[in-house]
């Protein structure tokens, strides 16, 4: 969903961008209106298995394009849509991870970049989280910023009820997609004081990233303020027990002391 409005912005800003970029935004405007509910599953449960972007990436473009650039209406049945298709290829998207998790753990604890997407500490701290509040510490993390793929990480290497996990993240999509996507219904409307085609994407992509920043940045303050507070955490032996070699448990140690 997002690499569309990316190329659009290349369009944007090149020379004669008001004249050249006419066509090419009404051509992908007619593509995403036919293809946006299909393409915003898939790249959220590309998103879910492997990537781990930012669902801003994705649903804020979403509710961009459910809004009329020259009336400033809304097409509700297309936020609907889109918002169903988002809803449901987020889950089956975590979905997906928790199974790889569950069934690869010990393998996706010995990778490397998986060490530097999540590290040991957030890991330990996020099982101590399920450990006090079960279910509902999964759904707390969809409300923080840099939470959710740590705790889903970790209720999948523990196993956490299927039952469980399907049931805290259909409750909380619901909830967190539809508001994401309602800022991109807030930017589209804000777009309108633009003549130029060129510039309502401009605008509609530099929105998108400092949304993403500014949740980037508070990602960080959190991590920060819980280093600095000594944030409670699970014994070190539950990583070890799952990564089994005595060179991955060193690598764990080493981890947490670097941290």
């Amino acid at each position: 969903m997002f690499v569309p409005l990316a190329l659009l912005a290349v369009t944007a800003v090149a020379p004669g961008a008001d004249a050249a970029s006419g066509g090419l935004l009404r051509e992908a405007g007619a593509w995403l209106a036919g293809n946006g509910a299909l393409a915003i599953f898939v790249a959220f449960i590309l998103c879910g298995i492997g990537l781990h972007l930012s669902e801003d990436f994705i649903l804020i473009p979403a509710g961009i394009l459910t809004v009329d650039a020259v009336t400033g209406n809304v097409s509700w049945p297309l936020f609907i849509e889109y918002g169903v298709a988002a809803w449901a290829g987020i889950i089956v998207g975590d979905i997906g991870w928790v199974w790889i998790c569950r069934h690869f753990g010990a393998r996706i604890l010995g990778s490397r970049w998986f060490l530097r997407l999540i590290g040991p500490r957030t890991l330990l701290e996020m099982k101590y989280e399920v450990d006090r509040r079960g279910a509902w510490a999964l759904l707390a993390a969809r409300f923080i910023p840099g939470a959710r793929t740590p705790m889903i990480t970790v209720c999948g290497l523990m196993h956490l009820s299927w039952w469980k996990v399907l049931l805290v993240e259909m409750s909380g999509v619901v909830i967190t997609a539809p508001l994401q996507m309602l800022i991109g219904v807030g930017v589209a409307k804000l777009g309108r004081q633009f003549e130029s085609d060129a510039h309502r994407w401009m605008l509609y992509i530099g929105a998108t990233l400092a949304v993403v920043l500014v949740m980037f940045i508070l990602h960080l303050v959190i991590a920060r303020r819980a280093k600095n507070a000594n944030k409670p955490r699970a014994k070190v032996t539950w990583l070890e027990t799952l990564r089994g070699t005595p060179s991955m448990r060193r690598r764990t140690r080493h981890r947490l002391q670097s941290n």
